[in-house]
Formats: C-alpha cells, sequence, structure tokens
C-alpha cells in the first residue's frame, strides 16, 4: 500500500502539465496546530482541542501513519508548535515545553519557574542549527491585538500603539535550560511563526504588523509585508519560504530573495504552522478550522 506522501507524489508525476497542484486533505482532529515528521517516518500533529483554555487538559498529539489518525498523547492543554529532535518530539503548550518520548509518554522539560521571565503565550517551535535545542516564541500580549469583534486592530492604531511590549523568543536546550535570545522590542509585537537558517539567523512571522522579519545579531531585515495572522514560517532547501496565515488560509511562497510571491492550496479556512517535506514533494499544513491536515503538492 502506498503512503499518502508516496501517493500524492505519483498523482503530481502524472499530472504532467497540470497547473494546479494536487491537494488533498485528511481529517485530524479538533483544531490542529502544528505538524512534524517523527517517530518512523510518521507525521505528528498537535491538536489544541476546543477549549482553548489554560489547565482545560484537552489538548493531543495525533500520530499520522498511512492515513491512519492515532492519538499518542492527552493531558496537554494547548499544544502548538511541535518539532521532532534527538529522537524526541518537543511541543510548547501556553507556560510550558514538553518533550514526548515514542510511545507518546510527555515529560516537562521546561516549566513556567525555569524561563527567565514568566512566558506569556508560548508558540511555535524551531530546531535550532546545531540540534542541541530549540528556539520558541513567546507571543506576549495577544489579548491586546483584537477587538470585540475578533478582528485585528489597524496597524498604526491608537490601539496598536497601546499593545504591550512584551514578547520575546527564548531559546530553551534539550536539558530544559532556558536563555532569552530576542528581547521585547515593537518590532517584533506578537511573533508567532518561527524559522532559522544555517548561520543562525532568526526568522519570524510577526503576527499582527505581517511583517515577515529577520534578525541577525541585533539587527532586523524585513522580507516580506502582508501577512497579518502569519502563523507558521519555514525555508526548503533553495532557500525559498513559505508563509502561512491562521484569520484567512493564505499559504504563499516566496523566492530566497523575497520575490516571486506564489500563492499555494484553495479553499484552506484557516492555515496553521506548516511542515515543509521535500522529500514527499509536499507541504503539510493544518487547516485549524477544517479540522484537517492539507497536503499540496510542490
Amino acid at each position: 500500500m502506498k503512503s499518502p506522501a508516496l501517493a500524492l507524489l505519483a498523482g503530481l508525476l502524472l499530472a504532467g502539465c497540470q497547473t494546479a497542484p494536487v491537494q488533498r486533505s485528511l481529517p485530524v482532529g479538533a483544531t490542529p496546530e502544528s505538524v512534524t515528521k517523527g517517530f518512523g517516518g510518521a507525521y505528528y500533529v498537535t491538536l489544541m482541542g476546543t477549549s482553548r483554555k489554560l489547565g482545560d487538559g484537552d489538548g493531543k498529539i495525533a500520530r499520522v501513519q498511512d492515513d491512519k489518525v492515532t492519538v499518542i498523547t492527552e493531558g496537554l492543554d494547548d499544544p502548538k508548535g511541535i518539532v521532532f529532535v534527538s529522537n524526541r518530539l518537543i511541543t510548547a503548550d501556553f507556560d510550558k515545553v514538553w518533550s514526548v518520548d515514542s510511545k507518546g509518554k510527555k515529560t516537562l522539560l521546561a516549566g513556567p519557574s525555569a524561563f527567565p521571565t514568566p512566558p506569556t503565550f508560548l508558540n511555535d517551535v524551531v530546531v535550532s542549527p546545531d540540534k542541541k535545542s530549540v528556539l520558541i516564541t513567546d507571543m506576549g500580549a495577544v489579548t491586546k491585538m483584537r477587538g470585540a469583534d475578533g478582528k485585528l486592530f489597524d496597524v498604526g492604531s491608537a490601539e496598536h500603539k497601546a499593545i504591550p511590549v512584551i514578547a520575546r523568543v527564548f531559546q530553551v536546550t534539550l536539558e530544559g535550560k532556558v536563555t532569552e535570545v530576542i528581547a521585547p522590542t515593537p518590532k517584533m509585537l506578537n511573533p508567532n511563526g518561527i524559522d532559522v537558517m544555517a548561520n543562525g539567523r532568526i526568522r519570524i512571522a510577526e503576527f499582527f504588523t505581517g511583517d515577515v522579519l529577520e534578525w541577525n545579531k541585533g539587527k532586523w531585515k524585513t522580507l516580506a509585508k502582508g501577512h497579518r495572522s502569519g502563523d507558521g514560517l519555514v525555508h526548503d532547501s533553495k532557500g525559498r519560504f513559505y508563509v502561512s496565515e491562521v484569520f484567512t488560509g493564505r499559504v504563499t511562497r516566496y523566492e530566497a530573495n523575497g520575490s516571486g510571491q506564489t500563492e499555494l492550496g484553495q479553499g484552506l479556512l484557516s492555515a496553521a504552522d506548516h511542515f515543509l517535506d521535500e522529500k514527499a514533494g509536499v507541504l503539510v499544513v493544518p487547516d485549524s478550522k477544517a479540522g484537517n491536515l492539507v497536503f499540496i503538492g510542490l
């Protein structure tokens, strides 16, 4: 039996000159947020659940293999970013970081007291280039970004200027030691997606302003604009980068120099923290509102 990724790749080859990439969806559970490839080549996806509150315990991690979805970890609150490193899964959950083994057993890697500054809303996770630690965004004052209608305040508005500047990027070693990597700055008001290049440059999908930023030894560069609610951020072997938007469902690819904007995927309701599987030729995108993983052929 072909794996889903191989079947999708075969479809791409058969499509020949077809212009639209192959796309398919797989239901995985309530509010999927992030996905990675882990033990045995399976995909692992975080499910934030329906409550979305600290202490609710309805968050889960599911394994997806040959289209079979199996919950391996329960009792989390709101698991978001997930990565696979050093034979373990690591996920961020509100104010703590979990390590999960191949059996699904979770161990607290870093609780609130381990952080030099109390975390407010931990979100996306990326593996550091040396594979000895992870970088995690703390989105900061997430309750101050939107009005009663649920929409983000206008950039440059009085409400924008009133958002507290408290967001950070933390580094967590595989032993659980936490340090601050990027301090609060108005440039990075509410960071969500995070990516890191081999030379250590850190990239951020700034949720509120919609900017895709790059941080290099304290200096900032804007790579792209216009992606408010930016959630996921990854790059491929050619240096191209991909950004998703959780409020709009958009998934966009840029060339390495920031040119050549290309829209990927069709009909997503809420594009969250995606995983680029270059070997399989797919971008795997959690569609949070739909409860699906969406496989987009590249």
